[in-house]
């Protein structure tokens, strides 16, 4: 498993350029990170579990390394949702949380601008 580790840190570029850095994005001690690459500890059901959830990793690839590393991403909402979480883009967030107070008839008015603006794009394209 420990090189199974390391090679999903290294996949994350942006937060796996280190231990410190990856071990930040997960929220464990850098320590926890070290331990497990050199096969001194094997990671617990809970950080398992967290390697999973924040890497998108496939859990059977993690444990067992059978199957793709990752999971394949189905498009759901939640899904959206949780890479939404995830994203610097404070603009989509707030407009989401603005669309969400808006009473029905704000959001049927802003739901034809969008629909406009779709059916333009798609004559674009």
């Amino acid at each position: 498993m420990k090189d199974r580790i390391k090679k999903i840190r290294k996949s994350f570029p942006e937060y796996g350029k280190t231990q410190d850095s990856f071990a930040d994005f997960l929220g464990i001690p850098k320590s926890n990170i070290a331990s497990y690459e050199i096969g001194r500890r094997t990671p617990s059901d809970g950080v398992i579990q967290l390697f999973c959830e924040k890497c998108n990793v496939n859990k059977e690839y993690l444990v067992e390394g059978k199957g793709p590393m990752f999971k394949e991403k189905d498009g759901s909402f939640s899904e959206l949702l949780s890479d939404l979480e995830d994203s610097d883009d404070e603009f989509i967030k707030s407009l989401i949380k603005v669309y969400m107070g808006l009473d029905k008839d704000s959001k049927d008015a802003l739901k034809k601008i969008a629909d406009g603006m779709l059916e333009k794009y798609k004559g674009e394209g």
